[in-house]
Parts: C-alpha cells; structure tokens; sequence
C-alpha cells in the first residue's frame, strides 16, 4: 500500500528520470510514474517497479512472471532482452536500488536512529524506541523481531529488510503520523547495500564480538562491515559502547561527531543491585530490577535518548515507565521467573547470558543448539560458553542444510573438552523437556530460539514456538 505524494515541488519521478538519475538505459514507457519499488516477487504491488539482480541462488528475472502478476509496471534488471513491460538496464540493479526507492517513495521525512553491533541489537533498538515514546515521540521500529508501523505490527524475515522495503516501510510511516523511527542495522545490511538512500540522526554500536565470519574473513573484515554505518554518508553523529576493544577501535577510528560509554569517556555506567546509573555527560538513574546484557542495552538506549535532545530527568523518569521485558530476549516466560528463552546464538551472547543467570541464580541448566550453514567456527565456542552450569543438554536448532547430528557432535565434544556435564537429545522441545524435569525446579536457559516461531530444516520453515513449548512444559 501507497500514498499519494502532497509533497507537490517534489513529485514522484518517471521511469525516464530514474533511469537519468541511475545511469540506466531505458527501453520505453518515459513518462510512466511508478507507485512504488520492490526487489523480491512477492513484494510487488499494482503500479510499482519490479528490481531483479542476480541472487544467491537465482536471479531476479526468474519471478518476473510472477511480479507481472502482482501489477508490475517496469522492470529495472542488469540482463538486456525483449520483455513486455519497460525496462531500464543497469549493471547493478542491487547498488541502485535505495536510491530508486528513497527518490519514488519520498522516505526522507522520518528521522532515523540507527543500532548495530554483534549482540543487543534487537533489545536496544526495542527499549529506545519505548523510551521516544514515552518521551512524547511517535516512533517507528524495524528490527528482527517485529516492525511497528502507525498502530500496526508486522513480523520480520530480515534483520535489516531489502532498501525497497525499507523505504515503503518508512513511507508508511509517515503517513502514519510517525516522525521518528528506529532501525537494528546488521552488517549484512551494511555490505549488501540494504541502507543505501537512509540517513540516520544518530546512531549507536553495541559491542563485536565472533559471528557471521562465514561471511566475513576475520575479525577486521566485521569490523569494517558495522563501521560503514558511522561514516558522513549514513550517520550524523554516534553513540558508542567501549566495553571491549572493538568497541574502543570503532571509537577511534570514526570521524563523525560521538560520544562514548566507558571509563574516561562521556558517559560512565555503573550497576547497583536492582539497576544502574549514568554519570558524566548527563545523569541518569535507573532503580528497578534490570541487570547484565539487558541492562547495558537499555543503558545505551538511554545515552542514545540524551543524545537527540531529551533532558536527563524526564529520561529518568520514562526509565521508571519502560516495559523491560523484551520477546526472546532473556525472556523470563514463567510465573516462578526460573525458565529463560533467549536468543544468544554466538559465544559471547552465550557467554553473557550463562553468566548473568548463574550469578542470579547460582546454579543452571541449559538447552543449546547451533545453526546449519553458518559461521561453523563459532559451534565450539558456544558449547565452551556454557562453562560452570549443572548440565548442558545439546539439541538441533536450526539444521537447514547440514546433517544435524554432525552440528550436535561439535558442540558435545567442544562441551565435555571443556569438563561441562552433558547430555544429547536430537529434538529440542523434548530436549528442553528433560533439561526442565532435570532442573527440578531450578533455573533453565533456552538458548537460541529467542522469539521465533520456526525452525529452518532442509530448506523449509518448520512451525517451532520455544516460547509457547517452556510455558506449557512448565504447566502454563
């Protein structure tokens, strides 16, 4: 869905000025105004322009019928031939696609707040978009968890979504009432162009730690991945957390206007029982009961709300407001507060989770699998994160494509290497099962799922709710 422009001195283009705007060769059909753009068939609607670059897997083209059948009016694509509506070639569709889709949906209007980083992404970018809210603004949200559009609230596929759909999302934000909006940036999104046309106000980097190497050489290359988001190009000004030495590197090296949190930075955080406060720039206290990862998270959302202008009290005092549970995010999803479902699905989330429960509770069990066709260095790491727990009982999570007892196994030896008691059970709900009867009562960590409702087995979507399955385990 669409809305008309109002925006009358800056109409929405024709095919020939988008295809002067890109460099592209346009067939014919100048004068037509599209509605809207869309990589991905299934996104097309009546009137929009159809983008199909070549894919992982496939190239764009391969749907083109079924982009004609959802109302496509042009096709922007990098392979010359006869079709039947106008084409503009490009020798990459992908590169050009934010740009294309910022100038046709007029998505400028809505001031962006950006988050990266390996960890507490997704609870950040929650927490501060709770916090504008509190404070007055009326806020969008795009994470992996959910999108909030105007009153409505959509699942994600992505983290980051592909820029066409970005933009229609931010486009209907404004139309919305929304003037602000806040965006969990991977660095996928980053190298793979799905930000391009986005400028952000202000943005904020969490921490880096192991994850996605399969995508990216070594540590350096991930670094570089996040750090294009705190560039003149895409960011005004940054928040950064200098807890680790990524952190401190990023800080360092950016050039954009920032502040960061850390010893001897602009802020201090310090933790309390039942909270934690800021001091430096601005202070700021926060006395309910939030600790660790969690607690870091919305500390940053908070410096990140200071920092676009709201007076320390009155962030005080949303702080006092602010829902704190997260989905899936350490998620405490029983009336005793003892059985957890988190999605930590690298070494240090893991690590960081483990940690933070043991020192709550002293003793854990733990539930653990790792993903198929991904960052396979990171398996054992995982297993060894779980260090000091009762029991770790090894399950599948998301197999996809690789043998599912092959994953497990890397985990197994990884954890008993490690001295960690463990456990194999190949099917997680009976996995979490007996690591709950094993409990007996005690504290239990789902590690992985977080808030999903599928498994992804041998190329299909499996429906799979660890949430829905610990709650009704547990007699809920």
């Amino acid at each position: 869905m669409t809305f008309p422009r109002t925006d009358t001195a800056n109409p929405v283009p024709n095919l020939e000025s988008i295809a002067k705007e890109i460099g592209g060769k346009l067939t014919t059909g100048g004068e037509l105004v599209p509605s809207g753009v869309a990589i991905g068939s299934q996104y097309v609607e009546p009137g929009f322009v159809f983008i199909a670059p070549q894919g992982a897997n496939h190239h764009g083209l391969d749907f083109l019928d079924e982009a004609l059948s959802r109302g496509a009016i042009a096709l922007i694509t990098d392979r010359h031939g006869d079709y039947p509506i106008p084409a503009i070639f490009h020798s990459d569709p992908r590169a050009i696609a934010g740009l294309v889709a910022a100038s046709v949906f007029d998505s400028g209007k809505v001031q962006l707040f950006g988050i990266t980083g390996t960890n507490g992404k997704t609870s950040t970018a929650i927490y501060l978009q709770r916090l504008l809210t509190l404070l007055g603004e009326n806020a969008g949200l795009v994470t992996s968890h959910q999108q909030l559009v105007g009153t409505e609230e959509f699942a994600s596929e992505l983290t980051t979504p592909e820029a066409p759909k970005l933009h229609q999302l931010l486009h209907k934000m404004h139309h919305a009432g929304q003037s602000q909006a806040v965006i969990e940036v991977s660095a996928q999104a980053q190298t793979r162009k799905r930000i391009d046309g986005l400028y952000f106000s202000l943005s904020g980097f969490t921490n880096l730690s192991r994850d996605h190497l399969d995508d990216y050489s070594d540590m350096e290359s991930y670094l570089a991945a996040k750090e294009q988001l705190f560039t003149t190009s895409l960011s005004d000004r940054a928040v950064i957390v200098c807890e680790d030495n990524w952190g401190k590197k990023l800080f360092d090296r950016i050039d954009i206007p920032k502040v960061g949190i850390g010893d001897d930075l602009d802020y201090q955080l310090s933790f309390s029982e039942g909270g934690f406060s800021l001091s430096g720039a601005a202070e700021v206290s926060m006395g309910r009961d939030i600790s660790g990862p969690m607690a870091k998270n919305l500390a940053l959302s908070a410096v990140m709300a200071l920092e676009s202008g709201h007076a320390p009290e009155k962030v005080t005092d949303a702080l006092r407001q602010i829902q704190l549970e997260v989905p899936g995010r350490l998620e405490a999803v029983t009336s005793a507060g003892n059985v957890y479902v988190d999605y930590a699905h690298t070494p240090a989330g893991v690590e960081a989770s483990v940690g933070h429960l043991l020192e709550k509770h002293g003793e854990l069990v733990v539930v653990l699998g790792a993903s198929g066709n991904r960052d396979k260095g990171k398996r054992s790491e995982m297993a060894e994160a779980c260090r000091g727990v009762t029991k770790l009982f090894v399950t599948d999570q998301h197999p996809r494509n690789e043998e599912p007892a092959a994953i497990r196994q890397t985990l197994l030896r990884a954890a008993e290497g490690a001295g960690i008691a463990t456990e194999e059970v190949a099917d997680p709900a009976q996995a979490f099962r007996s690591a709950f009867d094993f409990a007996d009562g005690g504290a239990v960590l789902w590690c992985g799922p977080g808030a999903l409702t599928y498994r992804e087995i041998a190329g299909r979507k499996e429906p799979f709710d660890a949430r829905k399955i610990a709650r009704e385990v547990a007699g809920e």
